[in-house]
């Protein structure tokens, strides 16, 4: 694993203590563990990523506000800080563990769409920072520096606090802060510096609304729908294709990027049906992903598209355009949708 992911390799599993404890106090934590789905597990892949974003997310943020705190003291170990956040709980934020995962499966879809001789042919990005259209041009070109800047020295995916939804921003600064202050009259610096790296963090900023923006001036442009998500699907544009699947069906983007992870579940075949695309269209869409993903059979999942009814399509598509948190008290409550 550290050949293949080089920074990781600070961040994985440490040996384990023959002698740790094997009593009651693990009971819990060992029986979760056991009966875990192996399908719902993370990747080995994953969670090296994912730890890997972790600590340089904690440790980028623990740089920022020693600096704004002007405390003069030298940084300490991170090791203990983070492991003091995650055993406080205060890391174990559903919107955080998202957008990693999210990357890590971005970065995994890259990864495969590249090969190992690299793209076939001038990227699709490439292409579009050199439109004819002024817009779009400066969309393809903004998301190819902030996409670069959320790339680590080893090309591994990053997250910045502008990725985070709001909501997160605040308690995550301060949980960083907390750990990291020394007690006594510095808390008092740390504080404020927390709540003015919080204050100025700027979700237009993030990586999402890069990815977004370039799809809106794409949509304004007037282009062939169909030709776009066929042309990002095919070069394993995943945000982007899901981006512009959202505006062409009228769900959200994290609906598109749900329904495009759900691989050999019939999630592939009722997004493209939802989109309105054309059979060969959604061929394209389930071929490419498909096998990427998981382990869709193209031929499944066509025939999944075949035999939808319009009828079905129309409520799921009805119920997917619901606000999200009465989508999920419904599904909490055991109702069916659609």
């Amino acid at each position: 694993m550290p050949v293949e992911w080089p920074i990781a390799a600070g961040a994985a599993d440490r040996p384990v203590d023959p002698a740790r404890p094997r009593g009651p106090s693990r009971l819990a934590t060992v029986r979760r563990d056991f009966f875990l789905d192996p399908v719902d597990r993370l990747t080995e892949q994953e969670r090296a990523l994912m730890l890997a974003m972790l600590g340089d997310f904690v440790a980028g943020l623990a740089a920022e506000i020693a600096a704004a705190a002007n405390s003069g003291f030298a940084m300490p170990d991170l090791a203990p800080v983070t492991a003091a956040l995650t055993s406080s709980g205060q890391l174990d934020r559903p919107g955080l563990v998202s957008l990693m995962l999210r990357r890590a499966d971005e970065h995994r879809i890259a990864v495969a769409f590249a090969g190992p001789g690299g793209p076939r042919a001038l990227p699709m990005l490439s292409r579009l920072v050199g439109d004819s259209d002024p817009a779009v041009a400066a969309a393809a070109m903004a998301l190819v520096v902030a996409r670069g800047r959320r790339r680590d020295g080893f090309g591994q995916p990053r997250i910045e606090l502008s990725d985070l939804d709001p909501a997160d921003v605040a308690p995550l600064v301060h949980a960083v802060a907390a750990a990291l202050s020394p007690s006594g009259v510095a808390e008092a610096r740390f504080a404020a510096a927390a709540a003015n790296i919080a204050t100025a963090a700027c979700p237009a900023d993030s990586l999402d609304q890069a990815v977004a923006s370039l799809a809106d001036a794409l949509v304004r442009s007037d282009r062939d729908s169909e030709r776009l998500i066929e042309d990002s699907s095919g070069e394993g544009e995943a945000a982007l294709a899901a981006h512009l699947i959202a505006r062409r069906s009228g769900i959200t983007p994290q609906a598109a990027w749900d329904h495009l992870l759900d691989a050999g579940e019939g999630g592939l075949a009722l997004l493209a049906r939802m989109a309105g695309l054309s059979r060969k269209a959604a061929a394209r869409l389930i071929a490419d992903f498909g096998s990427t993903i998981g382990t869709a059979s193209v031929e499944d999942e066509m025939a999944r598209f075949d035999g939808l009814e319009d009828e079905e399509v129309a409520a799921q598509l009805a119920h997917w355009r619901l606000p999200r948190d009465f989508r999920i008290a419904r599904t909490l409550l055991g109702y069916a949708h659609g």
